[in-house]
């Protein structure tokens, strides 16, 4: 029973390190204006910004469409019209939080990028965990 005990406290370690998310890069520019890229799993991408479906599905041979279920900097304000804030507020009522963020650039060239994750929101398989039970005395 210890041995059993054991082995599932350590799969619940690894499950709090290893949990699988859902994750989206937002790349901001100011080229001229305020430029928006997307780069994620092209469903994601849909469920958050449905207004991009058509554009996805019907750009086959655009620079940012080379993989059939990712894209890489999709030009998403190229396609609706929202400002940086409005991307980035629309990620975290979805339930996004930035893990990570950074930026750099030169005069004419500066860029701002933020990686976003959530926990995933697809089902996960059940696992059942039957530990033995011995009547006591």
């Amino acid at each position: 029973m210890i041995k059993e005990l054991e082995r599932w406290k350590q799969e619940k370690e690894q499950q709090k390190h290893f949990q699988p998310c859902d994750c989206l890069v937002v790349r901001v520019t100011p080229d001229l204006g305020e430029r928006i890229a997307l780069s994620g799993e092209k469903a994601l991408i849909e469920e958050i910004f449905p207004e991009t479906g058509d554009v996805m599905c019907n750009s086959v041979n655009a620079g940012w469409n080379q993989d059939p279920t990712h894209v890489i900097r999709f030009p998403l304000n190229g396609y609706c019209r929202l400002n940086s804030v409005q991307v980035l507020e629309r990620l975290f009522q979805k339930g996004f939080n930035v893990a990570a963020s950074c930026g750099g650039g030169v005069d004419s060239s500066q860029f701002s990028e933020y990686v976003l994750c959530r926990e995933d929101q697809r089902p996960q398989p059940n696992t059942t965990i039957r530990i033995k039970q011995e009547p006591l005395d």
